[in-house]
């Protein structure tokens, strides 16, 4: 994948510094984020790049549905993480970059008022080389589910089994109650499992076939 690093400086804050002799991998996002913050340290800003670009372009990857509509998008989140950065007054690092994913997500599909395809989208984060046709048969039914599942169920689910966030943090990020971040994930695989009881039967029947 590409990278993307923020496309201008912030015209106020003047030119990102270097800090010297930091240990970022030692360092946790917060305490790499206020070097950022404080005196817009280059070195710990990429050192936060490299831990996140991945998972903030996936997720791009999944609300947009193209690569290039991603890719605009990631780049707008990247740029905003660093010109905004006096606007992050603490609490969890991902969670306030994954806010700004989200908000850009739903900014860009607003304007572009982007239609495509399910089959159109592409999903970076499995090695897809060796699966066998039963599993390729299961990923699609899968993503073709998850895709079809409402916003207000499918946005949580993939913020908790995508991206690895814990239900207090997909909570603050989407403005809502830690019991009802629960249920809303709860609801989404009970309807995902719905959804997929027949693909699952179908490949049931093809193993004992195989097996007579």
């Amino acid at each position: 994948m590409k990278l993307f690093y923020p496309a201008r400086e912030p015209q106020a804050a003047g030119t990102m510094t270097v800090a010297k002799n930091h240990a970022a991998t030692e360092q946790t996002d917060e305490e790499l984020f206020a070097l950022v913050r404080e005196s817009a340290d280059e070195r710990a800003f990429r050192a936060l790049y490299r831990r996140y670009d991945k998972r903030v372009f996936a997720y791009c990857l999944r609300a947009m549905k193209t690569r290039e509509g991603a890719e605009d998008v990631f780049q707008s989140v990247m740029t905003l993480v660093f010109e905004k950065r006096a606007s992050f007054t603490g609490g969890s690092f991902a969670a306030w970059l994954f806010t700004i994913a989200r908000n850009q997500t739903l900014n860009h599909k607003q304007k572009q008022r982007i239609t495509t395809d399910i089959d159109d989208i592409s999903y970076t984060m499995h090695d897809e080389s060796d699966r066998t046709g039963e599993d390729v048969l299961l990923s699609d039914a899968l993503k073709k589910a998850i895709s079809s599942l409402p916003e207000e169920f499918r946005e949580p689910l993939e913020l908790k089994h995508f991206d690895g966030f814990q239900y207090e943090e997909i909570a603050d990020m989407l403005k809502i109650s830690l019991s009802l971040a629960k249920v809303r994930v709860f609801r989404a695989k009970k309807m995902l499992h719905e959804a997929l009881k027949p693909y699952l039967r179908e490949l049931q029947t093809e193993e004992e076939n195989d097996e007579v």
